[in-house]
């Protein structure tokens, strides 16, 4: 006897909302209450793969997606979310249209979190994201992914994002430099930012809900400007060459440069208690790097990841700086930090660096991977490594794990146990052969 069936409505949907999808949707066959729990299921996550079998894939996707929400839209019934997201491969231009009802209907009907994956041919063919979702204001989360344009007319609307709280556009299509700023900056509450490799291209609309490029090739978002953003925790920003960001409540930034041989610029002055600052593929001043290191004075994790420095040497002070990791910061000979609060140090590369700790804590642990893919990378080369992280008794707490793409040979082992020889206060050392 099936007594699940019988539990109210807003159980059987929390049982639905903690299935995969798939699963979820199977559960329409099992019985009428059920197919009527699932097609009131307030949550609408559709994927066209799940159709990639039927021969009428396209068409079977459109009639399945527009009757369940029809039917929740017509009832008067909530959508909280709606995630749609489309195959690679296909022609969904003749679906623009539905799916610009698809997101008028989940608008209108108090949409929380809605998710658009699109893809299509970067430089050739976009959706344009409709004005009809201007006035979602029960939105809270809006997630764009590669293949969605945003029209120069959203320009001339007031956005009614009240409530919004996470926007994520990666890889779109802009077709104004500034319609990103316009957007954010109709957006008071938001918490959580992400923006990676978004392009502008000045260009016309073809007909449709789809835009053609032929001729015209995007260029990346050059500058932004985020201001007035009192709410705003969270940034993760990638491939826009300027940026400037008031918002004194930022507590994590995550910020991925246009490339290292000019150097990228990136306006922190007002994010004084930033706690976590992710920096990658940067051409880093070292005059600003330790004006930013001293601004920031509540610091506790911060992570290099392919920076190129202005000069070989660079000074780390952190006060509150609890982890730091550094990783193929090729150009570096000598690094200097002063973190007496610092828990966990990682290291990631195949030079040999001078690492001095000036203040050390008690409980410090140091990771080295140590790459010897290379020929010329030696026992002697991994010894000078070593050697070079002072002071010597920090190497108490080191693990070191060594990477070699060539084959293992008896005289490498015999190197490998002549380390432990030369450095007996080593804590571990892993070989790691790939």
């Amino acid at each position: 006897m099936d007594r699940i069936s019988d539990l109210p409505k807003v159980i059987l949907h929390d049982i639905l909302g903690r299935l995969p999808d798939k699963d979820a949707a199977r559960t329409s066959v099992l019985s009428k209450e059920w197919r009527e729990t699932w097609f009131s299921f307030p949550k609408l996550s559709c994927c066209s793969h799940n159709f990639f079998n039927l021969r009428d894939k396209l068409d079977r996707f459109i009639q399945y997606v527009s009757k369940r929400l029809t039917r929740l839209h017509d009832q008067g019934l909530a959508i909280k979310e709606f995630k749609l997201m489309l195959d690679h491969g296909l022609d969904y231009a003749p679906a623009s249209c539905h799916i610009d009802q698809w997101i008028q209907m989940a608008s209108e009907s108090g949409v929380e979190v809605l998710e658009l994956y699109l893809p299509g041919n970067f430089a050739k063919r976009h959706y344009n994201l409709p004005l009809c979702l201007t006035e979602a204001k029960s939105l809270t989360k809006l997630v764009l992914r590669e293949g969605t344009r945003l029209d120069s007319a959203l320009l001339n609307h007031s956005l009614k994002f009240f409530s919004l709280k996470t926007l994520s556009l990666r890889h779109i299509l802009l077709e104004d430099e500034r319609i990103i700023e316009h957007f954010i900056s109709h957006c008071p509450l938001i918490e959580h930012l992400t923006l990676h490799s978004c392009c502008y291209v000045y260009n016309n609309p073809s007909r449709g809900g789809y835009s053609n490029y032929s001729s015209t090739m995007p260029s990346l978002l050059r500058s932004l400007s985020l201001q007035g953003l009192q709410k705003l925790k969270d940034v993760d920003i990638q491939r826009i060459e300027e940026v400037y960001i008031d918002a004194p409540n930022l507590e994590n930034l995550c910020y991925h440069g246009h490339c290292k041989v000019t150097p990228s610029k990136l306006n922190l002055d007002s994010c004084t208690n930033l706690r976590w600052l992710s920096l990658w593929n940067m051409r880093i001043p070292n005059k600003w790097f330790l004006e930013q290191c001293y601004r920031i004075p509540f610091l506790e994790s911060l992570m290099l990841h392919s920076c190129s420095f202005e000069h070989e040497r660079i000074n780390i002070p952190g006060p509150e700086l609890k982890f730091f990791s550094l990783s193929h910061c090729s150009n570096l000979k000598e690094v200097n930090i002063d973190a007496p609060n610092l828990l966990s140090w990682e290291y990631v590369g195949k030079d040999n660096p001078v690492i001095s700790f000036l203040r050390i804590s008690n409980q410090l642990e140091l990771n080295a991977h140590y790459d010897m893919s290379e020929i010329r990378h030696n026992l002697y080369s991994l010894r000078e490594f070593v050697q070079n992280i002072k002071p010597q008794k920090v190497l108490a707490s080191l693990s070191l794990f060594i990477h070699e793409s060539f084959s293992v040979s008896m005289h490498f082992l015999l190197d490998w146990f002549l380390l432990l020889v030369y450095f007996p206060n080593l804590f571990i050392i892993c070989l790691s052969v790939p």
